[in-house]
């Protein structure tokens, strides 16, 4: 563990519990974003339902059933 790792840690325990859980969710949200970006850079006419489905299976895998659902719009 480096050290700015390691101040991390440290900032994140003087933290409370919900200031933690919004910087959890917080880093979420980024990571969904940046995701969607690379996701909408290669294929930039996605649609919606397309576009969910590829951010599903990065986040949960090809072997979630996914695509198959017709919740998926």
């Amino acid at each position: 563990m480096n050290e700015t790792e390691k101040k991390y840690i440290e900032i994140m325990r003087g933290k409370t519990g919900e200031e933690r859980l919004k910087a959890a969710m917080d880093l979420r949200r980024l990571c969904i974003k940046l995701a969607e970006f690379g996701i909408r850079h290669y294929n930039p006419k996605i649609s919606k339902k397309e576009l969910k489905i590829e951010l599903q299976k990065r986040i949960y895998g090809s072997g979630f059933p996914f695509e198959n659902s017709k919740k998926t719009a």
